[in-house]
């Protein structure tokens, strides 16, 4: 199972014992170690604006994973974010991560899918990063997340896809063997959230921005530590797999912002 890892908070407690000069509580000081994506806190700067949140607004967080994002968006915004993933192991160390950082009054997270989550009232935008490569049915799932958010609600995605059939370099972080793993071109993609009831404002190709992260941050090799692919199984393989894929074209990365249409209940 891909998302099998158990001892998640363990690992956690033993990384940051590890290096106790470490303020969690401080800006930006678990980036290295919670964003379960490429691109870091990076990525979430590029959507916080497309979000375009006002006072009192509420975020979803869609396969929250480590609460990264979400406590980035909190700690930006002073919105509040609820994240949901299905993997009980990563939300119990997102709500530590979180305890730690002094954001426990802004960011909640649940475990379970987004399919029997019934929120009220709805959620005034959502974003979602590297969540539907391991969905086989996008529009069901796109449709999920419309049926929680308000009419007119924003959201921001930061996602895979595969522009041509290509042979993937097994693992990657979300699947270990590609069974798991359903990623499709970027036209395949965008016609699915369109198909959810969601309206297009932006749909861009980043590779080029991760292409350049990816060289700044491993400019001098594999970070040290405290890392995410400490968090995970043969994590480093998976993160190096991944690279090696974006640089030779067989993946992309692509940032989206779509409107839920006001007709969608």
């Amino acid at each position: 199972m891909t998302y099998g890892e158990t001892a998640v908070r363990q690992t956690v407690d033993r990384l940051l014992r590890d290096h106790r000069d470490l303020d969690a509580a401080a800006d930006g000081a678990l980036d290295s170690l919670d964003q379960f994506h490429i691109g870091g806190a990076g990525a979430v700067e590029l959507l916080i604006p497309t979000l375009a949140l006002t006072p009192g607004d509420v975020v979803l967080d869609v396969g929250s994973g480590f609460g990264g994002p979400a406590r980035q968006i909190a700690r930006r915004t002073g919105n509040h974010v609820v994240g949901i993933d299905i993997t009980p192991s990563y939300v119990d160390a997102a709500r530590d991560l979180t305890a730690r950082a002094g954001l426990g009054d802004l960011v909640q997270f649940r475990a379970g899918d987004i399919a029997g989550f019934q929120p009220d009232p709805p959620f005034d935008a959502a974003i979602t990063m590297h969540v539907q490569m391991n969905v086989r049915d996008k529009t069901t799932w796109f449709r999920h997340i419309a049926e929680r958010l308000a009419p007119g609600a924003r959201l921001a995605l930061w996602e895979v896809c595969q522009p041509h059939q290509a042979d993937l370099p097994w693992p990657m972080p979300w699947s270990l063997d590609g069974t798991d793993s359903f990623v499709v071109s970027a036209d395949t993609l965008l016609g699915s959230v369109k198909d959810a009831g969601f309206t297009e404002v932006e749909w861009t190709n980043e590779s080029t921005w991760v292409q350049g992260w990816i060289t700044r941050t491993f400019a001098d090799g594999l970070p040290a530590g405290p890392a995410l692919p400490m968090l995970l199984d043969d994590g480093y393989t998976r993160v190096i797999n991944y690279a090696t894929a974006l640089a030779d074209g067989s993946l992309e990365v692509w940032r989206g912002c779509f409107t839920k249409d006001a007709d969608q209940a």
